[in-house]
């Protein structure tokens, strides 16, 4: 880890500077968000060109969820035995590979249906990999004290590459073309690569047994069994869970509620996700800047509390304006929510461990999500749109309560 010769007390993102290999692999992540902004919007559309049908979106996308679902888990147990450098090198310059193939038989118009299943499903399950091994690395370098900042400045400069990558993506496909579009998030996978090989990363690994099936299970109870017994992460997961399940019909709404009650269509829609988006960024900057004046128990609450009472403004909101004030102004809590949730998941987890805490922690949130979009619909057919915000919001409030009586977790 590195850390400045300087004793004075630095706070916030200044703290960070002192960090030169966290900083390569934050511009890596960066670059490569950008990237995934552009792909998400031009690979959406290659599928509708491709297929015209919607059904056939809806295969391409649950076969990019699959790997996620399917071996999240006990990724993290591989993860935790490995150099975490290697993984994020290997798996960025085999994204970027198949990328930079879909973009040459898209071109060249070679492509098939099960080229995009094939090559989807290898670049979902790199990410598998890559995920935990991002959220270990962090743990060495940076110093535990300033791990709330370098969240705050991941969350913050994804959300605005994410902005970023959606106004070049509409310009890409509009003069050059899908295929152009898709090249270039194959060149940030290799950059993104390039910045984790010349940073300085200490190797971390618990390769104390050979692996075979046994110790596989072994290990993967291991880490479970970190977060049972640890009252921190167990309350930190139940939120994150229990939040993704209730947002799903906000997510699932959204356009029906531009159209019905905005009526402002599409370009409303837009609007109201770009304001979020910024909301973050805000959110971002100044929880990285101040968070660590709170406890960390304190801003996750508090974020809960924000984002309930956010949601909930939505259902007393019919006008365009106020709709995205309202977004831009909720939007600020899901930062210092993530930002604190994850920083508070990396001090209370053993860095040997936090491979498989991620993936826990990640596939159980994913797995919450088509039960969040089915109920949406239940709630769409039973009561108005306005109303399920407000209903939204209230059980987002409620999800914040339990905690505050938890002596343990408040603490923190």
């Amino acid at each position: 880890m590195e850390l400045s010769g300087v004793e004075t007390e630095k706070r916030g993102y200044r703290a960070l500077l002192q960090y030169k290999d966290f900083l390569k692999i934050w511009a890596g992540n960066t670059i490569s968000r950008f990237g995934d902004a552009i792909d998400s919007i031009a690979f959406l559309w290659m599928v509708y060109k491709m297929t015209g049908s919607t059904l056939m979106m809806g295969t391409v996308m649950a076969v990019n969820a699959a790997p996620a679902v399917l071996f999240g888990m006990p990724a993290g147990v591989l993860v935790d035995r490995m150099d975490k450098k290697k993984v994020m090198i290997i798996t960025d310059l085999l994204r970027g590979i198949t990328t930079a193939l879909m973009a040459f038989l898209y071109i060249s118009g070679m492509i098939s249906l099960w080229h995009l299943y094939v090559l989807t499903f290898i670049n979902s399950f790199c990410e598998v990999f890559a995920s935990p091994a991002r959220a270990s690395v962090m743990q060495v370098l940076v110093d535990k004290k300033h791990y709330l900042p370098a969240n705050s400045l991941r969350q913050a400069s994804s959300s605005a590459a994410e902005i970023a990558g959606t106004a070049v993506a509409a310009v890409v496909m509009g003069y050059i073309g899908i295929g152009a579009a898709i090249l270039i998030d194959s060149a940030t996978f290799f950059l993104s690569s390039f910045t984790a090989i010349i940073a300085k990363i200490d190797i971390i690994s618990n390769k104390n047994e050979p692996l075979n099936m046994k110790q596989f299970y072994f290990e993967f109870v291991e880490g479970v069994t970190v977060i049972k017994s640890n009252i921190i992460l167990l309350v930190s997961l139940t939120m994150a869970c229990l939040v993704n399940l209730v947002l799903a019909p906000f997510n699932v709404l959204l356009p029906e509620y531009s159209d019905k009650i905005l009526t402002a269509g599409e370009k409303g829609m837009s609007l109201v996700l770009m304001s979020f988006t910024v909301g973050m960024i805000a959110g971002s900057l100044v929880i990285g800047q101040i968070g660590d004046r709170f406890k960390r128990s304190t801003l996750i609450i508090a974020g809960f509390l924000g984002l309930g009472i956010g949601m909930m403004s939505f259902g007393f909101i019919s006008y365009i304006g106020l709709a995205c004030a309202a977004a831009e102004a909720t939007g600020v809590f899901i930062p210092i929510i993530s930002a604190g949730s994850m920083t508070l998941m990396q001090e209370s987890t053993p860095v040997d461990k936090m491979g498989r805490v991620m993936a826990t922690t990640s596939t159980l949130c994913l797995l919450g999500l088509p039960l969040g979009y089915a109920v949406s619909g239940i709630l769409a057919s039973g009561i108005n749109i306005l109303t399920t915000f407000k209903f939204v919001g209230v059980l987002i409030i409620l999800i914040s309560i339990p905690p505050i009586f938890i002596k343990q977790f408040r603490q923190h």
